[in-house]
């Protein structure tokens, strides 16, 4: 029988966390069975067919269930009994807080505990960010932590992780579905996925819009996602010429905008709290289809993009070389395709995730 892994999110599973599906499906050999405290029909569509253990399916009162789980470290019952059932061999929490939360099932059903930490999961620093008065649970009871980036793993570092603990590993994207594509929108195309949250900045590529209207007037920019700044965001780009706001997009939806776009852009930023880009997929996606991306060298988006050779940066905030960057790649269809061999090669080097997953488990079987 197969080795199996419980694979912990908070919601089971929103369609942002679509590289924790990526990841789970494409293991090798161990069986992931996700579990979490509620359901998020929103990605179901990313585990079809896998198995599931969510703690509000199983006990009959779930509020409470969290409540203990959540305040005490308490698990109930019912559900540690549902786990037990499923025999795993090791839990595999994602992100920081979700470490805290397994940390009592992995030493009631005596299984390791690894913890992938993310993003703002670690780089947020006020003392109330992310519960960090958890962290030290979650860096003393996993058997290891995992950081999506080699800026995460120097951030877990700083934070007082112990570094034996540490292992730098790319959760990787399947480029074998981002694959690259040929066909591109007849006009210029400019293409940014991702919440619509001030920390993604948006609202400095609308700013680098206004310059691109008056050099390239048939751009267009295509806005994917939703958030809590859509509404700001919108108002900026009434002003403006040929920008469409398409909302959430699913997986199929995202790689044709993609394959359409001539260039993708990531502007996001670092906030006052702390967050911070850990490894954005976003920007592996796109190069794995040779569509280059323009960024803000914030966090992790460094290592994703390498400047000059697959994409260009330049520092977060600076709409004016943002501006340029976006035009040099629009006005030159050599630049472009130099930037999107090179892209497609950089990340079937680093980001394949059939190869990251290999190499996953062998961190499982360490364990």
């Amino acid at each position: 029988m197969s080795p199996k892994v419980l694979i912990f999110t908070k919601r089971v599973l929103p369609r942002s966390n679509t590289f924790v599906a990526a990841q789970g499906n494409n293991l090798p050999s161990y069986q992931p069975v996700y579990i979490g405290l509620r359901t998020d029909s929103s990605g179901s569509d990313l585990i079809a067919g896998k198995a599931t253990c969510v703690q509000s399916t199983v006990e009959p009162l779930p509020w409470l269930s969290r409540l203990l789980l959540d305040g005490c470290q308490r698990l109930t019952p019912k559900w540690q009994q549902a786990l037990a059932e499923q025999q795993a061999n090791l839990i595999h929490a994602h992100f920081g807080k979700g470490g805290y939360y397994c940390a009592p099932i992995a030493k009631k059903l005596d299984i390791p505990l690894l913890t992938t930490f993310h993003g703002s999961d670690i780089t947020q620093k006020d003392k109330f960010s992310y519960n960090s008065k958890h962290r030290d649970i979650v860096f003393s009871q996993s058997a290891k932590i995992l950081a999506v980036s080699q800026f995460i793993k120097n951030r877990l570092i700083q934070r007082g992780c112990p570094q034996d603990k540490i292992i730098q590993h790319y959760v990787g994207i399947d480029n074998q579905f981002f694959a690259p594509a040929t066909e591109k929108s007849a006009h210029p195309t400019i293409l940014f996925v991702g919440r619509l949250i001030e920390q993604k900045g948006c609202q400095y590529l609308l700013q680098a819009m206004r310059e691109i209207n008056k050099k390239l007037p048939d751009a267009e920019l295509i806005i994917a996602g939703y958030g809590t700044y859509q509404e700001k965001l919108q108002a900026q780009a009434a002003e403006l010429n040929n920008v469409t706001f398409v909302g959430a997009q699913n997986r199929e939806q995202v790689k044709q905008l993609m394959a359409n776009a001539w260039v993708t852009c990531l502007p996001s930023i670092v906030m006052a709290r702390g967050n911070e880009e850990g490894m954005p997929t976003v920007c592996v996606e796109s190069q794995a289809v040779g569509t280059p991306v323009v960024a803000f060298a914030t966090g992790g988006v460094s290592e994703g993009v390498v400047n000059e050779k697959t994409g260009l940066l330049s520092e977060q905030k600076n709409v004016a070389q943002l501006t340029d960057n976006l035009l040099a790649v629009l006005q030159s269809s050599a630049l472009r395709h130099q930037l999107s061999q090179a892209g497609i090669a950089h990340v079937d080097e680093h980001f394949n995730i059939r190869r990251q997953c290999q190499k996953l488990e062998q961190i499982y079987r360490t364990l």
